[in-house]
């Protein structure tokens, strides 16, 4: 059935947009077509709203001869973009069409496209679990990609928008207290170009604003340790209950150090995981990096930390209770204040802002990260000549060889308990300044 047209006096849009017009009626939309710049035309839906567009015919190029209608932008009556503005811009669009190139199609597309809220649940959902990464993947979207880039369309990135997204994590930035990070920066970037690259592969986008950039600040290898008795004594006054961070974090850093474990290991111990009779601690491989299980033996120092844990839990509950507050529960043995688990931002924030009060009461201790503390575990078993296997045993580390990987089963139960005990005798003769007495741990024949 041929399309029905009839020509209408005037169709008043605005006070500046008021021309004859041709009209074409249609079962969704009615087209008004502008008798100053052909091509340009308003598109009214059965609903009401209004919206320009530019029609035109591809001159010349691969798609000469297309046909395409690419919207403008909105009418927003008075307080919106200008009609004499959309017109130009259509006028541009026609003109461009002509010379086959259809600039106005692609930013229609970006505009019509995923944002990168859309394409970062898609990655999370259908790629990362496949990763070892996906913890810190999701960490890094929640903190770094979606707050600078949310709502914006995924093929709208440029290489200009990484480049102000990394520079202040690589370089610092003052005025937000960011220091110079370029580790960080090098994980952002890996991450941004792995979110692109499955884009692609998932047809969300089709170029790569990430291709071949790279974080120009030199790595430099991180050697923060606090292994010298004069600063294990400042960690240990910095986490003495509550005065400088919540208690349960103090004790996390503590144990991390007497553990040797990653520092998000530790803040989501759960209770489910501890055996305290046979005095064990089970990491699951879901919440260990290298996907192993990874029993760890309890020391004293230890079980009493974990122990005064439920202990302070529970005076907190019972002063809820008085308080005439609901108990709250919690599966984590070094919880937040609600019962759930401290954040990477949370830990970052608290650990600064202690040290901060520590050095203002005229203190000594230079700033250190959660992941330095096991660097300074490693450290000094290796200085109590506990031997470099059963250190890699305690931390978790991969043996990648043959033997290791596919047929040594021995668990190193004892020599893990020895080198952790090993290294609390250390901790312990630092802390009081005296000799430490230390056995070292021999091979086995």
């Amino acid at each position: 059935m041929a399309t029905q047209r009839k020509t209408v006096e005037r169709v008043k849009i605005t006070d500046t947009f008021c021309r004859t017009a041709t009209v074409r009626d249609g079962q969704r939309v009615t087209v008004y077509s502008d008798s100053e710049t052909r091509g340009f035309c308003l598109i009214v839906t059965a609903g009401g709203s209004k919206s320009f567009a530019a029609r035109y015919t591809l001159g010349e190029g691969d798609e000469a001869g297309k046909q395409v209608r690419v919207k403008l932008g909105p009418y927003r009556g008075a307080g919106g973009t200008s009609v004499s503005e959309f017109r130009k811009e259509a006028a541009k669009a026609i003109g461009d069409a002509a010379r086959g190139i259809d600039k106005a199609s692609k930013r229609a597309a970006i505009r019509q496209g995923a944002t990168m809220a859309q394409l970062c649940e898609r990655y999370l959902k259908e790629y990362a679990p496949k990763k070892r990464s996906a913890d810190l993947d999701r960490r890094r979207i929640e903190a770094r990609i979606l707050p600078a880039w949310r709502n914006r369309k995924a093929a709208s990135i440029t290489r200009s928008d990484i480049h102000a997204l990394l520079s202040p994590i690589e370089l610092g930035d003052e005025s937000t207290g960011q220091r110079p990070a370029p580790y960080e920066a090098r994980g952002v970037l890996a991450l941004v170009k792995k979110l692109f690259a499955f884009g692609i592969d998932r047809e969300i986008v089709k170029a790569h604003p990430a291709a071949r950039m790279k974080i120009e600040t030199e790595a430099v290898a991180r050697d923060r340790s606090l292994e010298r008795a004069d600063e294990l004594r400042a960690f240990w006054a910095l986490t003495d209950g509550d005065r400088y961070m919540p208690a349960s974090y103090a004790a996390a850093l503590r144990a991390q150090l007497l553990t040797g474990c990653r520092p998000g290991e530790v803040v989501g111990m759960e209770w489910a995981e501890l055996d305290l009779e046979a005095g064990e601690w089970l990491i699951p491989k879901a919440r260990s990096k290298n996907k192993r299980e990874h029993m760890l033996p309890l020391t004293p120092e230890l079980l009493a930390i974990i122990e005064d844990q439920r202990v302070r839990w529970e005076q907190e509950q019972t002063e809820r209770e008085a308080a005439g507050k609901p108990r709250r529960s919690t599966r984590y043995v070094f919880p937040a204040l609600r019962g759930g688990r401290y954040t990477d931002r949370q830990r970052a924030q608290m650990l600064d802002a202690a040290l901060d009060a520590y050095t203002a009461e005229g203190h000594a201790l230079a700033r250190f990260t959660p992941h330095d503390l096991r660097r300074t575990a490693e450290t000094i078993m290796a200085s109590a000549k506990v031997p470099r296997e059963h250190r890699d045993r305690v931390l978790n580390h991969v043996d990648n060889s043959v033997g290791g990987k596919h047929y040594n089963r021995h668990e190193f139960v004892d020599e893990k308990r020895a080198a952790l005990e090993t290294l609390q005798r250390t901790i312990d003769a630092r802390l009081s300044n005296t000799p430490s007495n230390v056995t070292p741990i021999r091979r086995k024949a």
